[in-house]
């Protein structure tokens, strides 16, 4: 306790934020100083790094999170598998960036998202939303020897969120505008946008998940160019909108759906 007591006195944080999204392709590593708090947050990027995953685990990690397959064991095993990876990822962006684990405050892992059920269901009289990421923070916390916090997306879902996207309160310090509204939209694995009114106020950001990314279009890639994504998106552009596939895509009832909305890999698959 004393530690955490400790830590978040200090004015000045170097930390560390690990994620991997839908895309199933890695681990990307942020070393990040961090100084002040609230609105008068600072952030300075320090080094990026991105650890690609062995070949072979996006194809089992696609056939655990879907309903039916793969086993509990399995399940398990993964979990402790993806925190030595993360734990790995850590490693190298220390000897790229020449820090000491010693010198790092803290680690935010976001972790591999599995399952994401925003929609309540009711059993035994409670109302269930559920999430489910891997990479096991504690294997993370023992190899590196840096306090490790995860578990956001479940920790957004208990407290009424949707449990994504996660991005808006960076979007709000680093882009809110006194003079422009102004709206981010963010192609990861699942695509999100945040809407920054003109002198945006916390209590009013409006932030969502609009649907699928690059899960397809990397899926799409490798299917019919053998490439592992569209770099650059140069195969996109190289073409023209196929309206009438376009508009039958669009029939999907979560493009229906009022925000406050997320989805994943469980509402779309890769494609």
């Amino acid at each position: 306790m004393n530690r955490l007591q400790t830590l978040i006195a200090k004015p000045e944080k170097l930390v560390i934020g690990l994620i991997s999204g839908t895309s199933l392709d890695g681990v990307d590593a942020a070393l990040v100083q961090i100084s002040g708090a609230g609105l008068a947050t600072g952030l300075q990027l320090r080094h990026f790094c991105s650890f690609p995953y062995p070949e072979g685990l996006r194809g089992e990690l696609l056939e655990l999170s879907t309903p039916g397959r793969g086993s509990v064991d399995q399940l398990c095993r993964m979990n402790v598998l993806l925190g030595e990876i993360f734990a790995d990822a850590v490693l190298q962006l220390l000897d790229e960036a020449g820090v000491s684990a010693g010198e790092v405050d803290l680690i935010g892992s976001h972790g591999q998202t599995m399952h994401h059920l925003p929609a309540p269901v009711t059993r035994y009289g409670y109302a269930l939303r559920a999430t489910l990421q891997l990479a096991e923070p504690a294997v993370i916390a023992r190899r590196t020897g840096i306090v490790t916090v995860a578990d956001f997306r479940p920790a957004d879902l208990a407290a009424g969120g949707e449990g994504a996207p996660l991005v808006p309160y960076f979007d709000f310090l680093r882009f809110r505008s006194p003079e422009k509204t102004r709206v981010l939209l963010n192609l990861g694995g699942i695509a999100n946008l945040t809407l920054l009114k003109q002198n945006a106020a916390l209590e009013g950001l409006i932030a969502f998940d609009t649907g699928p990314a690059n899960m397809v279009i990397d899926s799409l890639a490798q299917h019919f160019f053998q490439q592992d994504y569209d770099r650059k998106g140069a195969i996109a552009a190289s073409g023209t909108v196929f309206r009438g596939l376009l508009d039958e895509l669009l029939q999907h009832p979560y493009f229906r759906k009022s925000p406050p909305k997320s989805t994943g890999l469980a509402a779309f698959g890769t494609a």
